[in-house]
């Protein structure tokens, strides 16, 4: 036996030291893993309480812009009609309805007629969402009917509205629709139905704001006429037939913009 072996007690001490490192490198092994966990907890805790707090403003959000909806679409200023039924022959002959002078294709802008004369004027906003709400607007072709078709009447008559000062002229209403490119919708057409439009709602400065529905009527060359670019519309008083609509309300909704 060599005189460098160890005795027993050497041997179990060293053994004991070794296990007591063992020990301590476990238990620093533990501590990291405990910690790890800790942190990995924290995050986790973090995650979840900052998908919480981005649900929580979803959910405000969308119950603001519900609200917001709801309150646009609430907000209304509503002119009342009362259906009566107006024709282009009795507009020019009961109600003065004439021929721009400036344009032999259309009317000059005449406030709509009301027989009760309520409910017809409001404060609009002028800008707004502004919709006509229609009983009937009939728009028919009469050159349809000719034998040869569209020899002598190749027009067809439209009704146009917009919402503006009661005290505008016509030729206010057309300097503010042209100097600011107002497009103007076409209202009518063989289903003589209820029907909502969208129309423009203008202020002509220096006016007072207390406003009311105007009209007017336009021909446009039958879209049934064989080669229409080579052909004009006629006389609004004339030709494009006898148009006629009736309503019911004009609403202005002030929240939501046109």
């Amino acid at each position: 036996m060599s005189t460098q072996a160890k005795t027993l007690e050497q041997l179990i001490s060293e053994l004991h030291t070794t296990n007591g490192d063992l020990v301590t490198s476990n238990n620093e092994l533990t501590n990291t893993v405990v910690g790890k966990m800790g942190d990995i907890n924290n995050a986790l805790s973090n995650a979840q309480s900052s998908v919480a707090d981005a649900v929580a403003t979803a959910d405000t959000r969308i119950s603001d812009a519900i609200r917001t909806f709801a309150e646009s679409h609430a907000d209304m200023r509503i002119n009342y009609y009362d259906r009566q039924l107006f024709s282009k022959n009795n507009l020019i002959s009961d109600h003065g309805l004439v021929v721009d002078p400036t344009d032999e294709t259309r009317t000059e802008w005449l406030q709509v007629p009301c027989a009760n004369g309520w409910g017809v004027n409001t404060y609009p906003h002028h800008g707004g969402l502004t919709k006509v709400h229609t009983i009937s607007g009939y728009s028919y072709s009469p050159g349809y009917h000719e034998t040869p078709q569209y020899t002598e009447d190749w027009s067809r008559t439209y009704m146009q509205f917009v919402l503006t000062n009661i005290e505008a002229n016509s030729t206010e209403i057309n300097e503010v629709i042209e100097s600011n490119n107002i497009p103007l919708g076409k209202v009518g057409g063989w289903w003589n139905g209820a029907r909502v439009y969208n129309i423009p709602c203008i202020k002509v400065d220096g006016k007072h704001p207390y406003s009311r529905l105007f009209f007017r009527l336009i021909n446009v060359v039958s879209n049934s006429v064989t080669d229409p670019q080579n052909y004009q519309p006629q006389n609004i008083l004339t030709f494009g037939g006898n148009c006629n609509f009736s309503l019911d309300r004009v609403v202005n909704y002030p929240r939501i913009p046109a």
